[in-house]
Protein backbone atom coordinates (compact mmCIF):
# COMPACT_ATOMS: atom_id res chain seq x y z
CA UNK A 1 0.00 0.00 0.00
CA UNK A 2 1.15 3.25 -0.89
CA UNK A 3 2.12 6.07 1.23
CA UNK A 4 -1.24 7.99 -0.13
CA UNK A 5 -3.20 5.07 -0.03
CA UNK A 6 -2.15 5.50 3.95
CA UNK A 7 -3.31 8.73 3.93
CA UNK A 8 -6.12 8.64 2.38
CA UNK A 9 -7.41 5.79 4.79
CA UNK A 10 -6.47 7.64 7.43
CA UNK A 11 -8.59 10.67 6.80
CA UNK A 12 -11.58 8.07 6.13
CA UNK A 13 -11.00 7.05 9.65
CA UNK A 14 -10.93 10.70 10.91
CA UNK A 15 -14.53 11.19 9.01
CA UNK A 16 -16.11 7.74 10.73
CA UNK A 17 -14.66 8.88 13.84
CA UNK A 18 -15.54 12.57 13.88
CA UNK A 19 -13.96 15.12 16.53
CA UNK A 20 -13.27 11.89 18.89
CA UNK A 21 -10.83 9.39 18.33
CA UNK A 22 -11.23 6.29 19.72
CA UNK A 23 -8.67 4.95 22.49
CA UNK A 24 -9.25 1.14 21.80
CA UNK A 25 -6.58 0.48 19.21
CA UNK A 26 -4.09 0.05 21.94
CA UNK A 27 -0.65 -0.95 20.93
CA UNK A 28 3.12 0.07 21.89
CA UNK A 29 3.35 3.80 19.78
CA UNK A 30 6.13 5.03 21.94
CA UNK A 31 9.10 3.98 19.40
CA UNK A 32 7.60 5.64 16.94
CA UNK A 33 7.20 8.58 15.06
CA UNK A 34 3.84 10.34 15.37
CA UNK A 35 2.98 9.69 11.60
CA UNK A 36 4.51 6.03 11.58
CA UNK A 37 1.99 5.61 14.98
CA UNK A 38 -0.81 6.82 12.96
CA UNK A 39 -0.37 5.12 9.73
CA UNK A 40 0.15 2.02 12.59
CA UNK A 41 -3.37 2.90 14.25
CA UNK A 42 -4.63 3.10 11.18
CA UNK A 43 -3.90 -0.37 10.27
CA UNK A 44 -6.10 -1.21 13.25
CA UNK A 45 -8.73 0.46 13.30
CA UNK A 46 -9.27 -0.30 9.17
CA UNK A 47 -9.75 -4.05 10.91
CA UNK A 48 -12.71 -2.25 12.45
CA UNK A 49 -14.02 0.66 9.97
CA UNK A 50 -13.23 -1.44 6.54
CA UNK A 51 -12.70 2.05 4.88
CA UNK A 52 -10.64 0.17 1.71
CA UNK A 53 -13.34 -1.43 0.77
CA UNK A 54 -15.72 1.65 0.06
CA UNK A 55 -12.64 3.72 -1.17
CA UNK A 56 -11.66 1.23 -3.89
CA UNK A 57 -15.07 0.45 -4.76
CA UNK A 58 -15.73 4.42 -5.58
CA UNK A 59 -12.54 4.17 -7.19
CA UNK A 60 -13.64 1.51 -9.59
CA UNK A 61 -17.02 3.64 -9.77
CA UNK A 62 -15.28 7.00 -10.92
CA UNK A 63 -12.83 4.54 -13.33
CA UNK A 64 -16.50 2.96 -14.85
CA UNK A 65 -18.08 6.04 -14.88
CA UNK A 66 -15.45 7.77 -16.46
CA UNK A 67 -15.38 4.69 -19.05
CA UNK A 68 -18.99 4.56 -19.68
CA UNK A 69 -18.30 8.64 -21.21
CA UNK A 70 -15.62 7.43 -22.77
CA UNK A 71 -17.38 5.04 -25.19
CA UNK A 72 -20.32 7.69 -25.79
CA UNK A 73 -18.35 10.60 -26.76
CA UNK A 74 -16.46 8.20 -28.75
CA UNK A 75 -19.89 6.73 -30.51
CA UNK A 76 -20.77 10.50 -30.91
CA UNK A 77 -18.06 11.48 -32.78
CA UNK A 78 -17.66 8.72 -35.03
CA UNK A 79 -21.60 8.89 -35.76
CA UNK A 80 -21.52 12.53 -36.29
CA UNK A 81 -19.46 11.82 -39.43
CA UNK A 82 -22.38 10.10 -41.19
CA UNK A 83 -24.61 12.20 -40.17
CA UNK A 84 -23.64 16.13 -40.16
CA UNK A 85 -20.55 15.40 -42.43
CA UNK A 86 -21.13 13.21 -45.71
CA UNK A 87 -23.64 14.36 -48.22
CA UNK A 88 -26.72 12.26 -48.44
CA UNK A 89 -25.22 10.97 -51.60
CA UNK A 90 -22.20 9.97 -50.06
CA UNK A 91 -20.22 11.56 -52.77
CA UNK A 92 -19.44 14.79 -51.35
CA UNK A 93 -17.96 16.47 -48.11
CA UNK A 94 -18.16 20.10 -47.21
CA UNK A 95 -14.56 20.58 -46.38
CA UNK A 96 -15.23 23.81 -44.24
CA UNK A 97 -18.49 22.25 -42.43
CA UNK A 98 -15.77 19.86 -41.18
CA UNK A 99 -13.38 22.47 -40.03
CA UNK A 100 -16.65 24.09 -38.01
CA UNK A 101 -17.76 20.68 -36.55
CA UNK A 102 -14.92 19.48 -35.42
CA UNK A 103 -12.15 22.14 -34.82
CA UNK A 104 -14.59 25.50 -34.08
CA UNK A 105 -16.11 23.22 -31.00
CA UNK A 106 -13.05 22.45 -29.79
CA UNK A 107 -11.09 25.81 -30.02
CA UNK A 108 -14.28 27.27 -28.06
CA UNK A 109 -14.38 24.82 -25.45
CA UNK A 110 -10.28 24.68 -24.89
CA UNK A 111 -10.89 28.81 -23.94
CA UNK A 112 -14.42 27.89 -21.39
CA UNK A 113 -12.00 25.58 -19.62
CA UNK A 114 -8.77 27.82 -19.67
CA UNK A 115 -11.17 30.65 -18.03
CA UNK A 116 -12.61 27.79 -15.41
CA UNK A 117 -9.55 26.97 -14.51
CA UNK A 118 -7.71 29.48 -13.61
CA UNK A 119 -11.12 31.61 -12.47
CA UNK A 120 -10.86 31.04 -8.80
CA UNK A 121 -14.29 29.62 -7.90
CA UNK A 122 -15.84 29.44 -11.14
CA UNK A 123 -17.71 26.34 -10.42
CA UNK A 124 -20.07 26.08 -7.99
CA UNK A 125 -19.07 22.64 -6.53
CA UNK A 126 -22.75 22.61 -4.78
CA UNK A 127 -24.84 21.59 -7.87
CA UNK A 128 -21.56 19.53 -9.24
CA UNK A 129 -21.11 17.28 -6.53
CA UNK A 130 -25.59 16.42 -6.21
CA UNK A 131 -25.25 15.58 -10.13
CA UNK A 132 -22.30 13.48 -9.68
CA UNK A 133 -23.62 12.41 -6.32
CA UNK A 134 -27.08 11.37 -8.52
CA UNK A 135 -25.23 9.92 -11.44
CA UNK A 136 -22.90 7.42 -9.68
CA UNK A 137 -25.21 6.30 -6.93
CA UNK A 138 -27.85 5.25 -10.21
CA UNK A 139 -24.46 3.49 -11.33
CA UNK A 140 -23.81 1.88 -7.92
CA UNK A 141 -27.08 0.20 -8.18
CA UNK A 142 -26.29 -1.03 -11.24
CA UNK A 143 -23.02 -2.28 -10.56
CA UNK A 144 -23.08 -3.18 -6.83
CA UNK A 145 -25.39 -2.17 -3.69
CA UNK A 146 -22.30 -1.42 -1.34
CA UNK A 147 -23.97 1.53 0.11
CA UNK A 148 -26.51 -1.04 1.79
CA UNK A 149 -23.72 -2.88 3.53
CA UNK A 150 -21.52 0.25 5.46
CA UNK A 151 -23.15 2.52 7.68
CA UNK A 152 -20.43 5.01 6.77
CA UNK A 153 -20.83 4.81 2.77
CA UNK A 154 -22.10 8.07 2.25
CA UNK A 155 -19.97 10.42 4.42
CA UNK A 156 -16.68 8.44 2.57
CA UNK A 157 -18.50 8.96 -0.35
CA UNK A 158 -18.55 12.85 0.34
CA UNK A 159 -15.34 12.83 1.60
CA UNK A 160 -13.62 10.96 -1.27
CA UNK A 161 -15.55 13.36 -3.89
CA UNK A 162 -14.57 16.38 -1.98
CA UNK A 163 -10.96 15.11 -2.29
CA UNK A 164 -10.91 13.92 -5.71
CA UNK A 165 -13.06 16.69 -7.27
CA UNK A 166 -12.53 19.06 -4.37
CA UNK A 167 -10.17 21.84 -3.58
CA UNK A 168 -6.91 19.89 -3.71
CA UNK A 169 -7.15 17.76 -6.94
CA UNK A 170 -10.80 19.03 -8.18
CA UNK A 171 -8.84 21.41 -11.18
CA UNK A 172 -6.56 18.57 -12.39
CA UNK A 173 -8.68 15.98 -11.98
CA UNK A 174 -11.68 17.31 -14.36
CA UNK A 175 -9.38 18.81 -16.54
CA UNK A 176 -8.08 15.56 -16.82
CA UNK A 177 -11.25 13.46 -17.54
CA UNK A 178 -12.57 16.68 -19.68
CA UNK A 179 -9.53 16.19 -22.31
CA UNK A 180 -9.98 12.68 -21.83
CA UNK A 181 -13.34 12.92 -23.03
CA UNK A 182 -12.60 15.52 -25.68
CA UNK A 183 -9.53 12.85 -26.98
CA UNK A 184 -12.61 10.17 -27.20
CA UNK A 185 -15.01 12.74 -29.23
CA UNK A 186 -12.32 13.58 -31.93
CA UNK A 187 -10.58 9.93 -32.19
CA UNK A 188 -14.21 8.61 -32.99
CA UNK A 189 -14.63 11.05 -35.29
CA UNK A 190 -11.33 10.91 -36.62
CA UNK A 191 -10.96 7.13 -37.14
CA UNK A 192 -14.85 7.55 -38.64
CA UNK A 193 -13.67 9.66 -41.24
CA UNK A 194 -10.76 7.48 -42.25
CA UNK A 195 -13.12 4.74 -42.74
CA UNK A 196 -15.27 6.68 -44.94
CA UNK A 197 -12.04 8.27 -46.86
CA UNK A 198 -10.84 4.42 -47.48
CA UNK A 199 -13.60 2.71 -48.57
CA UNK A 200 -16.00 6.07 -50.77
CA UNK A 201 -14.69 8.28 -53.40
CA UNK A 202 -15.56 11.48 -52.23
CA UNK A 203 -15.24 14.65 -53.85
CA UNK A 204 -14.89 18.00 -51.14
CA UNK A 205 -16.51 21.15 -51.53
CA UNK A 206 -17.65 24.31 -50.00
CA UNK A 207 -20.73 26.02 -50.01
CA UNK A 208 -21.29 29.65 -49.34
CA UNK A 209 -24.50 32.29 -48.95
CA UNK A 210 -22.92 35.54 -47.40
CA UNK A 211 -18.98 34.97 -48.08
CA UNK A 212 -16.83 35.73 -50.62
CA UNK A 213 -13.75 33.11 -51.91
CA UNK A 214 -11.32 35.20 -50.50
CA UNK A 215 -12.51 34.25 -46.90
CA UNK A 216 -12.32 30.66 -48.10
CA UNK A 217 -8.51 31.64 -49.88
CA UNK A 218 -7.31 32.89 -46.28
CA UNK A 219 -8.18 29.99 -44.14
CA UNK A 220 -6.71 27.50 -46.50
CA UNK A 221 -3.68 29.18 -46.47
CA UNK A 222 -3.41 29.20 -42.91
CA UNK A 223 -4.29 25.52 -42.21
CA UNK A 224 -2.02 24.42 -45.01
CA UNK A 225 1.05 26.39 -43.69
CA UNK A 226 2.27 23.36 -41.05
CA UNK A 227 1.78 20.27 -43.00
CA UNK A 228 3.02 22.55 -46.00
CA UNK A 229 6.18 22.72 -44.42
CA UNK A 230 6.12 19.19 -43.47
CA UNK A 231 5.91 18.61 -47.12
CA UNK A 232 2.54 17.23 -46.91
CA UNK A 233 0.61 16.92 -50.53
CA UNK A 234 -2.46 19.97 -49.49
CA UNK A 235 -4.70 21.90 -51.61
CA UNK A 236 -3.68 25.18 -53.38
CA UNK A 237 -5.50 28.61 -54.03
CA UNK A 238 -7.08 27.31 -57.31
CA UNK A 239 -8.38 24.13 -55.87
CA UNK A 240 -10.13 26.32 -53.59
CA UNK A 241 -11.44 28.25 -56.55
CA UNK A 242 -12.72 24.87 -57.99
CA UNK A 243 -14.00 23.29 -55.48
CA UNK A 244 -17.27 25.23 -55.29
CA UNK A 245 -20.74 23.79 -56.66
CA UNK A 246 -20.78 23.24 -60.31
CA UNK A 247 -16.84 23.35 -60.72
CA UNK A 248 -15.27 19.76 -61.34
CA UNK A 249 -11.99 19.19 -62.26
CA UNK A 250 -10.42 17.11 -65.23
CA UNK A 251 -10.44 13.14 -64.28
CA UNK A 252 -6.11 13.57 -63.85
CA UNK A 253 -6.48 16.10 -61.52
CA UNK A 254 -9.59 15.28 -59.69
CA UNK A 255 -8.25 12.46 -57.59
CA UNK A 256 -5.15 14.57 -56.87
CA UNK A 257 -7.42 17.26 -55.60
CA UNK A 258 -9.36 14.44 -53.53
CA UNK A 259 -5.99 13.31 -51.92
CA UNK A 260 -4.55 16.95 -51.18
CA UNK A 261 -8.29 17.69 -49.48
CA UNK A 262 -8.22 14.49 -47.71
CA UNK A 263 -4.58 15.21 -46.46
CA UNK A 264 -5.04 18.61 -45.45
CA UNK A 265 -8.40 17.45 -43.30
CA UNK A 266 -6.82 14.51 -41.65
CA UNK A 267 -4.32 16.68 -40.75
CA UNK A 268 -6.35 19.62 -39.38
CA UNK A 269 -8.11 16.77 -36.71
CA UNK A 270 -4.89 15.07 -36.01
CA UNK A 271 -2.54 18.40 -35.31
CA UNK A 272 -5.09 20.81 -34.54
CA UNK A 273 -7.31 19.50 -32.91
CA UNK A 274 -6.76 15.57 -31.23
CA UNK A 275 -2.76 16.05 -30.79
CA UNK A 276 -3.39 19.13 -27.96
CA UNK A 277 -5.81 17.55 -26.37
CA UNK A 278 -4.03 13.97 -25.91
CA UNK A 279 -0.76 16.76 -24.79
CA UNK A 280 -3.12 17.68 -22.11
CA UNK A 281 -4.65 14.65 -20.80
CA UNK A 282 -0.73 13.00 -20.57
CA UNK A 283 -0.26 16.53 -18.63
CA UNK A 284 -2.84 16.20 -16.30
CA UNK A 285 -2.58 12.64 -15.51
CA UNK A 286 0.69 12.91 -14.32
CA UNK A 287 -0.07 16.42 -12.10
CA UNK A 288 -2.69 14.07 -10.34
CA UNK A 289 -0.16 11.95 -9.63
CA UNK A 290 2.13 13.95 -8.67
CA UNK A 291 -0.36 15.74 -6.28
CA UNK A 292 -1.15 12.58 -5.17
CA UNK A 293 2.12 11.99 -4.30
CA UNK A 294 2.14 15.05 -2.44
CA UNK A 295 -0.96 14.67 -0.22
CA UNK A 296 -0.39 15.32 3.50
CA UNK A 297 -2.45 15.53 6.47
CA UNK A 298 -3.69 18.48 8.27
CA UNK A 299 -2.25 17.42 11.47
CA UNK A 300 -3.12 21.30 13.54
CA UNK A 301 -7.15 19.53 12.83
CA UNK A 302 -8.49 18.90 16.34
CA UNK A 303 -8.63 15.43 15.40
CA UNK A 304 -5.17 15.02 14.98
CA UNK A 305 -4.20 17.09 18.07
CA UNK A 306 -6.25 14.87 20.41
CA UNK A 307 -4.91 11.57 18.53
CA UNK A 308 -1.59 12.77 18.76
CA UNK A 309 -2.36 13.17 23.03
CA UNK A 310 -3.50 9.64 22.73
CA UNK A 311 -0.71 7.81 20.91
CA UNK A 312 2.28 9.98 22.42
CA UNK A 313 1.06 11.05 25.93
CA UNK A 314 3.29 13.94 27.96
CA UNK A 315 3.97 11.66 31.04
CA UNK A 316 7.51 13.57 32.13
CA UNK A 317 6.89 16.49 34.43
CA UNK A 318 7.08 17.55 37.54
CA UNK A 319 4.76 20.30 37.95
CA UNK A 320 1.39 19.84 40.37
CA UNK A 321 -0.98 22.37 41.55
CA UNK A 322 -0.79 23.89 45.06
CA UNK A 323 -3.92 23.86 45.96
CA UNK A 324 -3.06 26.33 49.31
CA UNK A 325 -1.21 28.30 46.78
CA UNK A 326 -4.03 28.72 44.68
CA UNK A 327 -6.70 29.59 47.42
CA UNK A 328 -4.58 32.02 48.89
CA UNK A 329 -4.08 34.18 45.85
CA UNK A 330 -8.00 34.35 45.41
CA UNK A 331 -9.37 37.61 45.18
CA UNK A 332 -12.78 38.65 45.76
CA UNK A 333 -14.89 40.97 43.65
CA UNK A 334 -18.74 41.95 44.47
CA UNK A 335 -21.16 39.25 44.87
CA UNK A 336 -19.18 35.97 44.14
CA UNK A 337 -20.73 32.30 44.08
CA UNK A 338 -18.17 30.14 45.58
CA UNK A 339 -18.42 26.19 44.06
CA UNK A 340 -16.18 23.72 46.15
CA UNK A 341 -15.60 20.82 44.11
CA UNK A 342 -15.20 17.03 46.50
CA UNK A 343 -11.71 15.36 45.69
CA UNK A 344 -9.86 18.98 45.09
CA UNK A 345 -9.40 21.45 47.69
CA UNK A 346 -8.95 25.00 45.12
CA UNK A 347 -11.96 26.65 45.65
CA UNK A 348 -12.80 28.83 42.14
CA UNK A 349 -14.77 32.23 43.17
CA UNK A 350 -17.01 32.47 40.42
CA UNK A 351 -18.92 35.95 39.73
CA UNK A 352 -22.75 35.79 39.77
CA UNK A 353 -24.06 36.17 36.03
CA UNK A 354 -20.82 35.23 34.39
CA UNK A 355 -21.05 33.83 31.11
CA UNK A 356 -20.41 30.08 30.38
CA UNK A 357 -18.51 28.93 27.42
CA UNK A 358 -17.99 25.19 26.49
CA UNK A 359 -15.31 24.42 23.89
CA UNK A 360 -15.39 21.43 21.60
CA UNK A 361 -16.54 19.23 24.68
CA UNK A 362 -18.17 15.88 24.12
CA UNK A 363 -21.68 14.73 25.54
CA UNK A 364 -20.65 13.49 28.49
CA UNK A 365 -18.30 16.19 29.51
CA UNK A 366 -21.29 18.73 27.94
CA UNK A 367 -23.49 17.32 30.44
CA UNK A 368 -20.72 17.91 32.91
CA UNK A 369 -20.44 21.44 32.20
CA UNK A 370 -24.16 22.41 31.88
CA UNK A 371 -24.25 21.18 35.88
CA UNK A 372 -21.81 23.13 37.16
CA UNK A 373 -22.88 26.12 34.39
CA UNK A 374 -26.75 26.42 36.17
CA UNK A 375 -25.36 27.51 39.88
CA UNK A 376 -23.89 30.90 38.62
CA UNK A 377 -25.25 31.17 34.90
CA UNK A 378 -28.13 32.52 33.36
CA UNK A 379 -27.45 32.46 29.65
CA UNK A 380 -27.40 29.04 27.92
CA UNK A 381 -24.55 27.14 27.90
CA UNK A 382 -22.75 27.13 24.03
CA UNK A 383 -20.56 24.29 22.90
CA UNK A 384 -18.15 26.02 20.26
CA UNK A 385 -17.78 23.22 17.80
CA UNK A 386 -17.50 25.26 14.21
CA UNK A 387 -17.16 28.63 13.27
CA UNK A 388 -21.49 29.47 13.25
CA UNK A 389 -21.48 28.43 16.90
CA UNK A 390 -18.21 30.77 17.53
CA UNK A 391 -19.23 33.25 16.04
CA UNK A 392 -22.87 33.10 17.65
CA UNK A 393 -20.91 32.54 21.14
CA UNK A 394 -18.65 36.31 20.10
CA UNK A 395 -21.73 37.70 19.06
CA UNK A 396 -23.32 37.26 22.15
CA UNK A 397 -20.45 38.07 24.54
CA UNK A 398 -19.82 41.41 22.53
CA UNK A 399 -23.44 42.27 22.55
CA UNK A 400 -23.87 41.82 26.19
CA UNK A 401 -20.81 43.47 27.33
CA UNK A 402 -20.06 40.51 29.12
CA UNK A 403 -17.38 40.60 31.74
CA UNK A 404 -16.63 37.55 33.28
CA UNK A 405 -16.05 34.37 31.05
CA UNK A 406 -16.33 30.87 32.52
CA UNK A 407 -14.26 28.39 29.81
CA UNK A 408 -14.95 24.65 30.08
CA UNK A 409 -12.69 22.64 28.05
CA UNK A 410 -11.53 18.79 28.28
CA UNK A 411 -8.27 18.32 30.78
CA UNK A 412 -7.54 15.13 28.73
CA UNK A 413 -7.23 17.22 25.25
CA UNK A 414 -4.10 18.75 23.79
CA UNK A 415 -4.25 22.76 23.55
CA UNK A 416 -4.15 23.85 20.37
CA UNK A 417 -3.50 27.37 18.72
CA UNK A 418 -7.28 27.16 17.14
CA UNK A 419 -8.44 27.01 21.14
CA UNK A 420 -6.14 29.97 22.17
CA UNK A 421 -7.01 32.51 19.40
CA UNK A 422 -10.87 31.83 20.18
CA UNK A 423 -9.61 32.62 23.81
CA UNK A 424 -7.77 35.83 22.62
CA UNK A 425 -11.11 36.79 20.46
CA UNK A 426 -12.84 36.62 23.95
CA UNK A 427 -10.70 39.18 25.28
CA UNK A 428 -12.61 41.99 23.32
CA UNK A 429 -12.08 44.54 26.46
CA UNK A 430 -9.39 44.59 28.17
CA UNK A 431 -11.46 44.54 31.95
CA UNK A 432 -12.73 40.87 30.68
CA UNK A 433 -12.01 38.69 33.03
CA UNK A 434 -11.68 34.89 31.98
CA UNK A 435 -12.17 31.60 34.26
CA UNK A 436 -10.79 28.34 32.85
CA UNK A 437 -12.49 25.10 34.26
CA UNK A 438 -10.86 22.03 32.94
CA UNK A 439 -12.85 18.91 32.99
CA UNK A 440 -12.18 15.28 33.71
CA UNK A 441 -13.45 12.10 34.31
CA UNK A 442 -11.15 11.44 37.39
CA UNK A 443 -9.05 13.09 39.90
CA UNK A 444 -5.19 14.36 39.08
CA UNK A 445 -3.07 11.72 40.36
CA UNK A 446 0.35 12.73 41.19
CA UNK A 447 3.54 12.38 38.14
CA UNK A 448 0.37 11.15 36.18
CA UNK A 449 -1.07 11.78 32.50
CA UNK A 450 -3.26 14.21 33.84
CA UNK A 451 -0.99 16.05 35.62
CA UNK A 452 1.60 16.34 32.77
CA UNK A 453 -2.24 17.97 30.48
CA UNK A 454 -2.75 19.73 33.49
CA UNK A 455 0.31 21.98 32.97
CA UNK A 456 0.17 21.94 28.94
CA UNK A 457 -3.17 23.70 29.68
CA UNK A 458 -1.35 26.39 32.19
CA UNK A 459 1.05 27.17 30.01
CA UNK A 460 -1.74 27.47 27.01
CA UNK A 461 -3.53 29.85 29.83
CA UNK A 462 -0.51 31.81 30.10
CA UNK A 463 -0.24 32.88 26.63
CA UNK A 464 -4.08 33.93 26.84
CA UNK A 465 -3.33 35.78 29.96
CA UNK A 466 -5.80 33.38 32.38
CA UNK A 467 -3.78 33.50 36.00
CA UNK A 468 -3.79 30.35 37.85
CA UNK A 469 -5.47 31.46 40.89
CA UNK A 470 -8.72 31.85 37.59
CA UNK A 471 -8.10 27.79 36.68
CA UNK A 472 -9.73 25.04 38.36
CA UNK A 473 -10.42 21.23 37.34
CA UNK A 474 -14.10 19.11 38.28
CA UNK A 475 -13.91 15.18 37.47
CA UNK A 476 -17.25 13.20 37.37
CA UNK A 477 -17.72 11.90 40.45
CA UNK A 478 -18.34 14.92 42.75
CA UNK A 479 -21.24 14.72 45.29
CA UNK A 480 -22.56 17.51 45.75
CA UNK A 481 -22.06 21.49 44.71
CA UNK A 482 -21.88 23.94 47.50
CA UNK A 483 -22.82 27.89 46.85
CA UNK A 484 -21.66 30.30 49.34
CA UNK A 485 -22.07 34.18 49.21
CA UNK A 486 -18.56 36.06 49.90
CA UNK A 487 -19.18 39.65 51.02
CA UNK A 488 -16.19 42.17 50.04
CA UNK A 489 -13.43 42.86 52.54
Amino acid sequence: MSLYQDRLLTEGIRIIEKNAPSDSFNADYSALTFQDALFKRTQLAELRYQTAPVFNHLKKLVKLFCSVMCLFFFMIGATSVSTFLVSETGAQINFFWAIVLFIAPNIVSLVIWLFLYFKKNAINNTWVTNLSLLLITLLDKLHHKISNKHPHYIALFEYYFEHRFGHYLGRAQLSLISHLWWSCYLLGATLSLLLVLATHQVDFIWQTTILSEDVFVQLTQILTTVPHLLGINVPSASDVSNATIGLTNPLPLAQDSRVSWSNLLIFSLTIYALLPRLILMLFFQRAVKSQQKQFSLNLSLPYYVQLKSLLHPIVNTSFISDPDRVHNNQSTRGTNQTINRKGYEAILLVPKNAYPLAIELNHSRFQQANIHAAEYAVTRLINVVDSDSQQMALLQIQSGSVSNIVLYADLKRLPDRGWLSLVKKCHYQSNVQIYLVLLSEKPIEKNGPLSSRLQDWLEMAAQANITEQHITYIFDDLATIKTNEVENG
